[in-house]
């Protein structure tokens, strides 16, 4: 604690001293005490409690394919830039994405992929070139005040936090460069709370083009999630600031330096699963080889407008086949696995459901919302989602012990002028609180006293 405060009190006082940083210091209070905790949002030695490890196996849609590294053995991605070395082409892999449900990520690929007027739009593409399938096997460790400001809030997947939607390896900006609250909340950017840098889950499963009760969407933060691939740089994933939760390869997640790490298990190609390359082009004679071409012989996969298309998405707007079409898609990659051929010689068949909820902790554990539902929860579904159970059941899970009262995050005072005014603050490219233009600062009187007070306490 006491190297915790006199970090702060240095950079307060550097930030007098005319230096580019301000401190941004979140507290934690319970009931007994009030605790300073990093900006990753880490509680200190008075809660003991940590969130327990949980494996979850999900999917993201991708327009690229991943690219096999025979050394470490391991999937990964590959782009025009910063994907040089495999540390970097391992990152790139999850560097601030969303991702889905596997039982559910057809959703996506359904609601904005498909439709006749789509490809029309994207010259024979479906949206962002959607292509591929990658299937992640994820292991996640949420920060304790991630946990004690969402475990109660019924809007968000017990576990999770709010989800955040991300593009081109940022926060998507909801007006300009403004990123999201929720984005900001991971380590505190622009006065707002420090909850560490906690995964979001949202359940996404009704749409005027489809409706797949499975479908859960998630929000995993990498580091400078306020930047785009083509902007990020060394200096901005280095800040402590926007760090992210991703861990260096073959390091397990704590919940404290990083709160996830991966292994891509596989892919398919989606013109294969819907069988595009297996009909025939009328102009060669030969079966299509992608969507492009497919579309530039005059077909489309679906026209929402007419409710025709081809047999791979008959009847989208009906849950049960939409629950059997996300069926034949893992059918179709556990027979390509099994198969070992080609490509499919490096990929990992999914996991057993049954085998995950043995492996995974009880959801009562983890979440104070399951923690007091009278039946507990259970897991489900490959991403291990927690449910609450309306009735007692082998597969339910009640609580055995109350939930711990968990440390609270709150901000510090701002920062101030001579005249007691408060000065304007911004966070620059690096993540870092600085004044915004034409504001200066004489004094952070307050900041300073506050540390003192909680260094002292």
């Amino acid at each position: 604690m006491a190297v915790l405060c006199l970090a702060s009190l240095v950079g307060a006082l550097a930030f007098v001293a005319g230096q580019t940083t301000a401190p941004t210091v979140a507290t934690a209070t319970t009931a007994t005490a009030t605790t300073a905790v990093t900006t990753a949002g880490s509680a200190s030695s008075n809660s003991s409690w940590t969130f327990k490890s949980v494996r979850t196996v999900q999917a993201r849609v991708q327009a690229d394919v991943p690219v096999w590294d025979a050394t470490h053995k391991e999937w990964v991605a590959v782009f025009p830039q910063n994907t040089v070395t495999f540390e970097q082409r391992y990152r790139a892999a999850m560097d601030t994405i969303n991702t889905a449900t596997v039982e559910g990520c057809l959703f996506y690929v359904q609601t904005e992929g498909i439709n006749k007027a789509v490809q029309a739009a994207n010259n024979c593409m479906r949206k962002s070139n959607m292509s591929y399938i990658w299937y992640y096997d994820i292991e996640v460790v949420q920060p304790v005040l991630s946990v004690s400001e969402f475990g109660m809030n019924t809007g968000y997947a017990p576990e999770y936090g709010p989800f955040t939607a991300m593009d081109n390896g940022m926060c998507t900006p909801t007006t300009g460069t403004t990123v999201p609250q929720a984005c900001m909340q991971f380590t505190g950017l622009s006065g707002n709370l420090a909850l560490g840098d906690y995964i979001g889950g949202e359940l996404r499963a009704t749409h005027q083009y489809a409706d797949y009760e499975n479908n859960y969407w998630f929000s995993w933060p990498s580091s400078c999630f306020t930047q785009t691939f083509a902007a990020k740089t060394d200096a901005c994933r280095n800040s402590a600031m926007q760090k992210g939760g991703l861990c260096p390869y073959g390091t397990k997640p704590d919940g404290v330096t990083c709160t996830f790490s991966f292994s891509v298990l596989g892919y398919i190609s989606i013109d294969e699963l819907v069988g595009i390359t297996s009909m025939v082009s009328s102009q060669t004679g030969k079966n299509y080889t992608n969507h492009v071409e497919f579309c530039k012989d005059g077909k489309y996969e679906w026209d929402f407008d007419t409710n025709t298309g081809i047999p791979f998405w008959a009847d989208p707007l009906n849950v049960t086949a939409n629950a059997a079409r996300s069926q034949k898609m893992m059918d179709f990659y556990a027979a390509k696995v099994a198969a070992g051929t080609g490509e499919y010689a490096n990929m990992k068949p999914f996991p057993k459901v049954e085998d995950l909820v043995v492996q995974n902790p009880s959801c009562s554990d983890n979440s104070p919302y399951c923690n007091k539902q009278p039946n507990g929860c259970q897991r489900t579904l490959l991403g291990q989602i927690c449910v609450p159970c309306s009735s007692a059941s082998p597969a339910c899970k009640p609580a055995t012990r109350p939930f711990p009262a968990l440390p609270v995050a709150t901000t510090a005072p701002p920062v101030t002028n001579a005249a007691g005014q408060v000065v304007p603050m911004v966070t620059n490219a690096n993540g870092q609180l600085v004044p915004a233009s034409g504001s200066s600062v004489a004094s952070v009187a307050g900041a300073i006293i506050f540390l003192v007070t909680i260094c002292l306490v």
